[in-house]
């Protein structure tokens, strides 16, 4: 994180909804990048402790394999796909310095996270390469998708990253409010509405733990929206970050208090 960026608070204080400083999407037909330069740009997100030569390698590892399957398999936007990539990890390890920051709350050994609707492995794969000690749980749907993700925990070598296919409801639903496994983070992309990514992630953390998600220009009206549904399910907004490069583009955290009705 650079040092002009707010800092993630060590409890729950809420950080005020501000602009973050914009950078325009490149076109997607401008050349593609390689996976050198999407990990380098991306690292920069990475305090300097984590920002390992290891780090770096299985990155480039990570990157070039996916880039790869991609073209048998879509697991990215096939149009602009290597900038859509950087985006991706560029976002990706923005989360992982929060969430190195965030660990010192969390009581214990190892944090456990669980990422849902995992796809080519965003945010999931790389916050497991940024924090390779967090016990990592990927879901995802897509069967060629999971398949992927299984061969890139054995490719890169990531002990402690699991795969499991099944879809985020089907699986909230199976393991019921009681005997679903729990996790002190929880993230994902894309799951639709803040409130209904809340929902899917909400039975699977643990009291205190954090349902971290990404969040475009709609961000502040879904907040508001959400506001019933959280004093409802035991849930309070706990950090909001914009990322750095990157218009209407931020990182939500919502934690968990106390059990949801």
């Amino acid at each position: 994180m650079h040092e002009d960026e707010p800092r993630t608070p060590s409890g729950g204080e809420w950080i005020a909804f501000r602009s973050a400083p914009g950078q325009a999407a490149p076109p997607p037909d401008e050349a593609p990048l390689e996976a050198g330069a999407i990990v380098e740009a991306g690292l920069a997100e990475l305090p300097e402790p984590i920002r390992t030569e290891d780090v770096r390698r299985r990155l480039v590892l990570y990157v070039e394999r996916l880039l790869d399957t991609n073209t048998r398999i879509n697991l990215v936007s096939r149009r602009g796909t290597t900038h859509h990539v950087a985006r991706f990890v560029r976002e990706s390890l923005f989360l992982a310095s929060i969430l190195h920051q965030d660990r010192s709350r969390i009581p214990g050994g190892a944090p456990r996270l669980l990422d849902l609707g995992s796809g080519g492995g965003f945010p999931g794969v790389v916050l497991k390469i940024a924090l390779p000690d967090v016990e990592v749980q990927l879901v995802e749907g897509t069967r060629k998708k999971a398949a992927f993700l299984a061969e890139v925990a054995t490719a890169l070598d990531l002990p402690g990253m699991s795969v499991l296919w099944g879809r985020s409801e089907q699986i909230a639903r199976l393991g019921g409010r009681d005997a679903a496994p729990r996790f002190d983070w929880v993230t994902g992309k894309a799951l639709g509405t803040l409130v209904e990514s809340c929902r899917l992630a909400a039975p699977f953390l643990v009291s205190g733990g954090v349902h971290w998600t990404f969040k475009g220009a709609a961000c502040e009206a879904e907040l508001a929206q959400a506001g019933g549904y959280f004093r409802q399910a035991g849930l309070a907004p706990f950090v909001l970050e914009p990322i750095p490069g990157q218009q209407e583009s931020y990182i939500v955290g919502v934690q968990k208090h106390r059990r949801g009705r």
